[in-house]
């Protein structure tokens, strides 16, 4: 990934070098319909304005909306999947004991060593830890920042605070945290409740763990709408009864994404046409530039409904409406790739949304401009 950034700042170097060279007249036509002095770029055009930013601070649990995001070269946006619940089975093994003694650091590094292969060294095991699909009551609780340090876990239903801790670095305020799961998760009991780690420096997301790696996660809505019109619309219509369909605001919260990109109201975004980003930068309002790695392969966890309500957690059954196996499909034959790992997309299928790397830092707020480069 080091490489990666290397290669990013020359390329942006480069492409700086010859924007000075050659940009165009001011009076020339632009078809991109974007000034030539906008970003300082050439062959620029947009392609969706940001609808949405959001961070997960706790793995699993549901995230917290932003008004603005402030990210730097090679991070997500900010506190992201850094903290997780590790099983109470996995505690003393994977934190308690080691060569990283208390340091928070250390003992995330070496559960990023524990990956499930793909791409091992760069993203953790996550079945060392509580996560939706095992622990489906999850749904119910948002995570918010608190501060530098803290963490408070929210009703999602009525936004009531249940339990926080202002300084997770306090084991009394953090126990309060973790016997608060142990009582409510699936698969925790009061008796071995998990341990409340966290990442620092490190994230517990799927890919992207090891510091000024990680990565965003960006959906574009009408793809999004698109397989709910699919999965959960045509679904409900063709039924004799049953389930009122899920809405589409809570479908689209099943695939947790950081960034949300609508169509710019011009109709350029269509339908599953962000996979032709991949491999490319795109700019997000006037200062971040993103390179575009690859699609997110969807996993269990998008079975679990976000339409939760009363003392019921909807999960949908395997090979029903599983996003992560309906949503397969035809996709080009174009290349796309993560830590030096290249991907034919017509190989592999059940993507939705795509992962992406902060390769120029700076302010991005829903109702930016998202500017294909290049």
């Amino acid at each position: 990934m080091v490489a990666v950034l290397a290669a990013a700042r020359a390329a942006m170097a480069a492409r700086a070098a010859a924007v000075a060279g050659g940009k165009r007249d001011a009076s020339s036509e632009d078809k991109s319909g974007l000034d030539a002095s906008d970003g300082g770029f050439l062959h620029m055009r947009r392609v969706g304005r940001v609808r949405s930013i959001a961070t997960y601070p706790l793995k699993g649990a549901r995230g917290q909306m932003l008004d603005r995001a402030k990210v730097s070269l090679g991070s997500s946006t900010p506190r992201d999947r850094e903290f997780a619940l590790l099983r109470h089975e996995n505690i003393e093994q994977f934190w308690a004991n080691g060569d990283g003694g208390d340091d928070d650091e250390a003992r995330a590094g070496r559960i990023l060593a524990t990956g499930e292969g793909k791409d091992p060294g760069h993203h953790s095991n996550k079945h060392l830890f509580h996560q939706l699909i095992t622990d489906p009551s999850m749904v119910r609780y948002a995570v918010k920042m608190l501060g530098d340090r803290g963490i408070a876990v929210v009703d999602a239903a009525t936004g009531q605070t249940l339990v926080s801790a202002e300084d997770v670095s306090d084991a009394t305020q953090r126990s309060v945290v973790e016997a608060f799961f142990g009582e409510v998760l699936e698969t925790s009991s009061a008796a071995k409740p998990p341990s409340l780690v966290r990442a620092r420096g490190h994230s517990f997301a799927n890919v992207g763990g090891r510091p000024n790696e990680h990565v965003l996660h960006l959906n574009a809505a009408p793809t999004v709408e698109r397989c709910w019109r699919e999965l959960v619309a045509a679904d409900a219509e063709n039924s004799d009864g049953g389930k009122a369909p899920e809405s589409l605001e809570a479908f689209a919260l099943r695939f947790r994404p950081n960034l949300v990109v609508e169509d710019a109201g011009d109709g350029s975004l269509k339908p599953w046409s962000e996979l032709g980003w991949c491999g490319r930068d795109v700019r997000v309002g006037p200062e971040v530039v993103l390179r575009i790695n690859e699609p997110t392969i969807r996993c269990p966890s998008t079975r679990v409904r976000y339409d939760t309500a009363g003392d019921e957690v909807l999960v949908d059954e395997a090979q029903l409406k599983m996003p992560d196996v309906a949503l397969q499909r035809a996709f080009p034959s174009l290349s796309a790739g993560i830590f030096g790992r290249e991907t034919t997309l017509a190989e592999k299928g059940s993507y939705l949304g795509l992962y992406a790397t902060v390769i120029q830092g700076g302010t991005m707020s829903p109702g930016d401009d998202i500017v294909l480069i290049g």
